[in-house]
């Protein structure tokens, strides 16, 4: 096992969503050794709380070298796998940082439920009016400043003109995990910055409902 650091972080999050109950489509660990990296996706289904959206997906990704990087910083490593003269790194440079990125799903055609309007590409404009919408409230949800968000979106046609076949607002951040030397505290870190991923996906359910249904009235 050359990640027992990041695999604890998987077991912490494994049982983060046993206490609150959730249950995971998702919950695959991958390893691309050619690349030394490590990774968690998760996928939550959100059907069954909002008719607009789908899913919500979390992804955890982590290396070697910053796997390298915290066993340094934290007491107790001595035994690190990765720190032995065998498979050990003489230096790495890269700060601990987890890079994160979350996908919500949205259920574009539930908006088109009950509506033909007399445009060519009408499902494609009530789409756009509505992402139009959440944008002016998801600054609320993830700040710009130590947020990257964007809207993916793909376009399909028929005889009846354009629409949007994928609809999702990805996010990409990261977890800090410097300047704490006990791996305890690392883990209870990573369980409040989890509840804060998962906060802020309530929040964009609740904001997704709410644009929706300003545009049916």
């Amino acid at each position: 096992m050359q990640y027992p650091i990041f695999n604890s972080f998987i077991n912490r999050i494994k049982a983060d969503l046993s206490r609150k109950n959730i249950k995971t489509e998702e919950f695959v660990v991958w390893n691309e050794q050619n690349i030394n990296a490590i990774g968690l996706e998760l996928r939550i289904d959100l059907s069954d709380i909002s008719p607009y959206m789908s899913h919500v997906t979390i992804n955890f990704d982590w290396d070697k070298f910053r796997e390298v990087s915290l066993a340094k910083q934290l007491s107790g490593m001595g035994k690190h796998p990765l720190l032995t003269k065998e498979n050990g790194i003489k230096s790495s440079e890269l700060k601990p940082n987890m890079d994160v990125e979350v996908t919500w799903g949205f259920n574009q055609d539930y908006i088109l439920n009950g509506r033909n309007l007399n445009t060519t590409n009408w499902r494609l404009d009530l789409a756009s009016n509505w992402m139009d919408s959440m944008n002016r409230r998801i600054g609320e949800v993830l700040p710009a400043d130590y947020i990257i968000s964007r809207w993916h979106i793909e376009i399909d046609g028929d005889v009846q003109g354009r629409f949007l076949s994928d609809m999702s607002l990805i996010s990409y951040f990261q977890f800090t995990l410097e300047k704490q030397n006990e791996l305890n505290d690392i883990l209870d870190f990573i369980s409040k910055r989890f509840q804060l991923i998962l906060v802020r996906s309530n929040r964009i359910v609740q904001i997704a409902a709410q644009t929706a249904e300003s545009l049916a009235a």
